[in-house]
């Protein structure tokens, strides 16, 4: 497949602020440039990034409420109050509850968490959940409440002190919480603003307990990794200190989900451990059960009941992937079959699709489609809620929000969003969102794209080189690992591995070579020239480096896109009005190119390539594209009247004998009653 490969925004690329860095940390060039593209110039701003410990993280005082935040906690706890912790059900909003839960507990206070249940309560404060939480003295949300002006005031008429942690983008006018600690607040002094909720727990606790919050920084950094905020500053930080924790003594809920998911680990747990095994597990208790599975294993010691949890976790996760897998077929399936090829966003909805798993299907859509894809489920008769995943270039909440009058509720960003419609609205919506990205999106952008940071060759990859790049982990959210191009390779030595459903070969350019794997490629499928991009590592086998290929860019061979469109007309259910256009062609048609192919028979003419005989064949049936001729040698195949012998050239073959064209199933089925 042919990518359009594109360098990834460069915030520096000075040569003398990339001699600068090199010289002052005695870096590559390579490392150094990357450094400058990611926006570090300074050498020690580039020491501090590299070498990130306890001391990059900021007081808790420069909270502009955090002196007053803290008192009332104390107040509380000193007048016997009850404090609640009102949390969210993802892994952010679980690691707060948990981070605070456990600081107030070791400070004596009477504490209790509420996390609402996805299908039961909704996001966020409600006004049904803050009447449930009588007797409640203090209430502290975390990673939510920042919107939620009504709710906040009811909770003060009950009498509660409200503290609101929150990291999210705050309205224009803010709830009367007694105290606001997020960092985005307009007059709030703090000099960070992109923690996650975690992190604003975590600050709370370091202002309440001091270096004993410590102790739970593992849990802020599984949840600043798992909410994609920028592992950057204070987050980088925070998740490089969690991390090494996490390796060396992490919470006990932590360890034990460790243990039973990274059976097979043989090496450090790092951010993509993180982001691929661990959050999906703390996810999924919120998805499809009830997150108080997880914020208990974040908070129980007890290691019998820990091993139970955890137990249950990767079973939950087990159901989820399953459950997901099940919408992402059903998806593709819908799609093939109905989905129209022309439109510009792919939006699908099943009644009975699980809704807290339609996002997380609906970015593997968007992925195979190169579409922004939109996947709903009913939530109640009548009415359906869902998720939209865009793709690179697509702002998927203007575009949604330019139909905002159709919603029930509409939230998000540029790359994803959430939404509930009533059905009868769902096609205007379809049709409306494909007009809004047709005119305000080029074909371009609906392209396959891979992105890459800086160019390299095989003679600068080097051990010492890849140690460099090791220094730039964590990475995550815009310190995303790197990525690096081999353009206009040539492959060797193409060896099937893992029971050939992956490759290993080697990449030569310029009297070089570096070995190579890809995953989920067969050895067949790589071709032996390509622009290459991937990530490189240490073989810990042979310590030799190598690439990790992600994306292999070429031109297919007109055999691959041949035998593609020849797989899809056997497998194809029921073609949609385009597709029976692009494809079908009628008894008169076949009669053409048959006599055409007979000819060729007769004269016992060859062929050096599949291309060349289509080609041939269009030379006299010029009116026929590459998808009719290639339906007409799938229906002569089919019905036993062609054989396309191939070994070093292609032969054609025809069998004497009468056929019938209703006895090809790709005939019928294109056909659509065609007699």
């Amino acid at each position: 497949m042919r990518y359009i490969l594109k360098q990834k925004p460069q915030v520096n690329n000075d040569p003398r602020a990339i001699d600068r860095l090199r010289k002052a940390l005695k870096l590559s060039r390579l490392t150094a440039s990357l450094l400058c593209a990611r926006g570090i110039v300074d050498p020690q701003e580039a020491r501090d990034f590299l070498k990130p410990d306890v001391s990059q993280l900021r007081d808790p005082f420069s909270f502009a409420d955090m002196h007053d935040a803290v008192s009332a906690v104390k107040h509380t706890i000193a007048a016997k109050g009850k404090i609640c912790v009102y949390g969210d059900y993802d892994a952010d909003g679980i690691s707060a509850s948990a981070i605070l839960y456990k600081t107030l507990s070791q400070m004596g206070a009477k504490v209790e968490v509420f996390l609402p249940n996805r299908m039961e309560h909704g996001y966020g404060l409600t006004m049904e959940n803050i009447e449930r939480l009588q007797g409640i003295s203090l209430l502290i949300t975390v990673d939510c409440g920042i919107t939620s002006t009504q709710e906040i005031e009811r909770a003060r008429e009950m009498g509660m002190t409200t503290i609101l942690t929150d990291h999210h983008e705050c309205p224009y006018v803010l709830p009367k919480a007694d105290y606001i600690l997020n960092p985005k607040r307009q007059e709030e002094t703090y000099p960070f603003d992109s923690l996650c909720g975690a992190g604003i727990a975590f600050k709370l606790s370091q202002a309440l307990i001091g270096d004993a919050a410590l102790e739970m920084i593992d849990i802020a950094a599984l949840a600043t990794i798992a909410d994609i905020v920028p592992l950057l500053g204070e987050n980088r930080a925070i998740a490089a200190l969690g991390l090494r924790r996490l390796n060396e003594d992490p919470n006990p809920g932590i360890g034990a989900l460790i243990k039973k998911a990274c059976v097979k680990r043989t090496s450090n747990i790092d951010a993509q451990t993180v982001s691929f095994v661990l959050a999906p597990r703390i996810n999924a208790a919120g998805r499809i059960s009830t997150a108080k599975v997880a914020v208990e294993l974040l908070t129980e010691n007890d290691s019998a009941r820990l091993e139970q949890l955890a137990e249950e976790l990767c079973s939950l996760n087990t159901d989820r992937q399953q459950r997901q897998e099940k919408v992402v077929a059903e998806a593709m399936k819908m799609q093939e079959e109905s989905g129209d090829s022309d439109h510009k966003v792919i939006v699908l909805y099943k009644h009975d699709w699980d809704i807290g798993i339609v996002g997380l299907a609906a970015s593997k859509v968007s992925e195979r489609y190169v579409k922004p894809t939109i996947l709903l489920g009913e939530s109640e008769p009548g009415v359906y809620t869902g998720s939209a995943r865009s793709i690179p270039g697509v702002n998927i909440y203007e575009a949604l929000n330019s139909q905002a009058k159709v919603y029930e509720k509409f939230g998000g960003h540029a790359g994803a969003a959430g939404l509930t419609i009533r059905e009868e609205h769902l096609p205007q919506l379809i049709h409306r969102l494909n007009e809004f990205l047709k005119e305000h999106y080029d074909e371009e952008v609906f392209k396959p794209l891979k992105t890459y940071d800086l160019g390299i060759t095989p003679s600068e990859v080097s051990n010492s080189l890849i140690s460099e790049l090791e220094m730039l982990r964590p990475f995550g959210f815009k310190n995303e690992q790197v990525e690096l191009l081999i353009s206009g390779a040539h492959i060797e030595d193409i060896r099937s591995i893992g029971e050939d459903k992956h490759a290993k070969f080697r990449i030569a350019k310029g009297g070089r070579a570096v070995n190579a794997v890809i995953f989920g490629t067969q050895a067949a499928a790589v071709p032996g020239y390509a622009d290459i991009v991937g990530t490189l590592n240490i073989n810990t086998f042979d310590m030799k480096p190598q690439m990790i290929v992600s994306t292999l860019s070429y031109d297919e061979p007109f055999e691959h896109k041949m035998r593609q469109t020849q797989e899809y007309l056997r497998k194809a259910a029921v073609p949609t009005e385009a597709e029976r256009n692009a494809f079908f062609i009628g008894r008169e048609g076949l009669l053409g190119v048959y006599a055409i192919l007979k000819n060729v028979s007769e004269k016992k003419a060859f062929f050096p390539d599949e291309e060349k005989l289509v080609r041939f064949l269009q030379k006299y049936a010029a009116e026929f594209t590459d998808e009719k001729i290639i339906f007409a040698l799938t229906v002569f195949e089919e019905i036993g009247l062609l054989e396309i012998q191939k070994n070093d050239r292609i032969h054609i073959v025809i069998r004497s004998g009468k056929r019938e064209l209703s006895d090809s199933a790709v005939y019928q089925k294109f056909g659509s009653g065609e007699k």
